[in-house]
Formats: structure tokens, C-alpha cells, sequence
């Protein structure tokens, strides 16, 4: 095996697991929510999905702030790059019955290391429903 190959393969297996670990996240968040029949939101650490998430009980419904509950932190070491589209840049947010607040879909890409392209997308829909599509894709947010 050439050194090429071994460092796509290394970077497609850590891209794989940002992503299940990412979409694993949010079906957390998800059924936190419903199980505490209460507003639970995931959102990037410092802004960025690269560096993680977190997991908190959004108290007043606005978002993350200084007054929330931490559930859970999942920090990563961002040499993996991932970013939402605009309807999840920063977070989402699950109402008590499990569906995004913002009644929408969105989408995370887990990022090429050398391209405007997702090798994986980890896609929420409206209902709450979590998915990973694998297959690699121009994505100019990546770029």
C-alpha cells in the first residue's frame, strides 16, 4: 500500500466516526428531550462542530446561555472539519415530542481534508430523524 492510500484511508475512517459519533449526539439530544418532556438543544463548542458539541437543557427556549443545564460534552480535536448548513450552523434544538424546533431540516457535513467536499453528510429532518449519507459530494460550505 502506497502512503497515499493509507492517509486516505485514516482520514476516511476518522471522518466516518466524527459523523456517527455527531448524528449518535443528536439522537441523545433528541431523546432527552422527549424523556424529559422539555427543550433540549446540541450545539457546537466555540461555535464550531469541529470542536465538539454539547448537550443542554435550554431553559428559556433562546438557545445556549450561561443559565443551562449541561447534559452532556463531547469534545473533539478538530482535525476533522464540520460544518452545518444554516439552519444548523451553531445548534438544534428538540421540543418534548422530539421534533426540531425550527421545524426544518438540516444538514452537517463532515468535511474532505483537501477539497470543497463531504465525504459524509449527517442529516436531520423536521420529525427528528437522523441519517448519514456516505457518499462523497461537493459541498461548498466545506470550501
Amino acid at each position: 500500500m502506497c502512503i497515499q492510500q493509507i492517509k486516505e484511508l485514516i482520514e476516511s475512517n476518522r471522518g466516518l466516526a466524527t459523523a456517527q459519533e455527531l448524528a449518535s449526539g443528536i439522537r441523545t439530544a433528541r431523546v432527552a428531550a422527549i424523556t424529559r418532556n422539555q427543550i433540549v438543544t446540541i450545539h457546537a463548542i466555540e461555535q464550531d462542530w469541529s470542536n465538539g458539541w454539547r448537550i443542554i437543557l435550554d431553559a428559556d427556549g433562546k438557545g445556549p446561555d450561561e443559565n443551562d443545564t449541561l447534559l452532556i460534552e463531547r469534545a473533539n480535536d478538530g482535525k476533522t472539519r464540520v460544518v452545518g448548513n444554516q439552519k444548523v450552523a451553531r445548534h438544534l434544538s428538540f421540543n418534548g415530542l422530539g421534533n426540531l424546533r425550527n421545524r426544518t431540516n438540516g444538514t452537517l457535513h463532515v468535511c474532505a481534508s483537501d477539497q470543497p467536499a463531504s465525504n459524509y453528510r449527517v442529516i436531520v429532518a423536521p420529525a427528528g430523524r437522523v441519517r448519514i449519507e456516505d457518499t462523497k459530494q461537493e459541498a461548498a460550505l466545506c470550501g
